[in-house]
């Protein structure tokens, strides 16, 4: 396994896919946060595109800048499998695994689902380039041939066979976490939370996250609290971790939980993927347990939320903001006091393991 470099691999999509990540997260926030929570539903009116009757207004601006953080988080699976399917088997392999990452995300597969296919394209790509081909056609292997045969192959491959049983274990799992409604508050609220904890924007998380937003269609906004605050925790957390025990992070994981941070107020949880994807019998624990006490002890204390997104700039929006505050700091604390304690010292990388990330297009 080690010889695959799946971590190496793993880390180069990760790498690409955070700025996406970053750009949605933060466009969004600022679309709810200064146009309002429902900043979708002000757009123009029908035209040639959805775009065509767009005027220079305060609401269809922020409605423009709601549509561009959706597109871009959107694309982040897509982005970040066709970093890993690059990293594996170079410039052929990266148009089959956005198309496939995109229809991974779309299908409700997630992060895993489309972290899975990158690398079965990497490697499908790879063999292919083992094929012998009359000279004329060994032109067209990498622009037309590989492109066309794996997205065919692959992509149709997941939606027959991954895609069915992805989708019933989400649905499942959201029906469960939905019949918790009628138990304790907190229970419902530390599951949420927790699931968004786990996985950083993965499928356990989008799935917390579809059941918050389908108990807020019935008008339960508490789970929508958990949701938001949950997924906030362990950015913060992992910043909280390196201020009590400095010296046992490098001075890269040190920048890497600066960076995260404002994104986990952004509610972009995503930030702190290189330390689940790099120490994930460590961190993941600690996250979890840091936003399932967030995310219960917000709902348990009657915080709630008609936004479903927006971090901090929604606070103010929420019923009971001083104790959505309140929760997001207790839980942050958890996380990063036990990441603190269990975590041991990590090493500075060298240059030869430094992944490149320059690509010549």
């Amino acid at each position: 396994m080690k010889n695959l470099n799946l971590k190496k691999h793993m880390m180069t999509g990760i790498s690409y896919m955070i700025p996406m990540i970053v750009v949605g997260g933060i466009l969004g926030a600022l679309a709810k946060g200064l146009g309002g929570w429902e900043v979708g539903n002000f757009g123009p009116a029908a035209g040639a595109t959805p775009y065509s009757n767009l005027a220079l207004t305060w609401a269809h601006f922020w409605w423009g800048v709601n549509k561009l953080s959706s597109h871009a988080m959107s694309f982040g699976v897509a982005v970040m499998a066709a970093g890993v399917a690059y990293s594996i088997a170079e410039r052929p392999g990266i148009v089959p695994a956005f198309v496939i990452g995109f229809v991974c995300n779309e299908s409700k597969g997630g992060f895993l689902a489309g972290l899975l296919m990158a690398f079965i394209i990497g490697w499908f790509v790879n063999w292919m380039k083992t094929w012998k081909l009359p000279k004329w056609m060994v032109g067209l292997m990498p622009v037309m041939i590989i492109p066309v045969v794996a997205t065919f192959v692959l992509g149709m491959g997941y939606l027959y066979i991954l895609q069915g049983p992805m989708a019933a274990l989400m649905t499942m799992i959201q029906n469960w976490m939905m019949s918790l409604n009628g138990g304790s508050k907190f229970v419902i609220g530390a599951v949420i939370g927790a699931c968004m904890g786990f996985d950083m924007g993965g499928p356990l998380n989008k799935t917390a996250s579809m059941a918050a937003n389908a108990l807020g269609a019935d008008g339960i906004y508490g789970p929508m609290s958990a949701k938001i605050i949950g997924g906030m925790t362990p950015p913060v957390g992992v910043w909280v971790s390196t201020l009590i025990a400095p010296n046992k992070f490098t001075a890269t994981e040190k920048e890497t939980a600066k960076t995260a941070m404002p994104m986990g107020l952004c509610f972009i949880t995503e930030g702190v993927l290189p330390f689940a994807a790099a120490d994930p019998a460590r961190f993941v624990p600690a996250s979890m347990l840091g936003s399932g006490i967030a995310g219960g002890l917000a709902v348990a204390m009657g915080v709630e939320s008609v936004a479903g997104h927006g971090g901090v700039f929604v606070f103010p929006m929420m019923v009971n903001p001083l104790w959505a505050v309140i929760a997001l700091v207790v839980g942050s604390v958890v996380t990063g006091v036990v990441y603190a304690f269990i975590k041991k010292p990590g090493e500075e990388v060298t240059e030869e393991e430094i992944v490149d990330l320059d690509i010549d297009l």
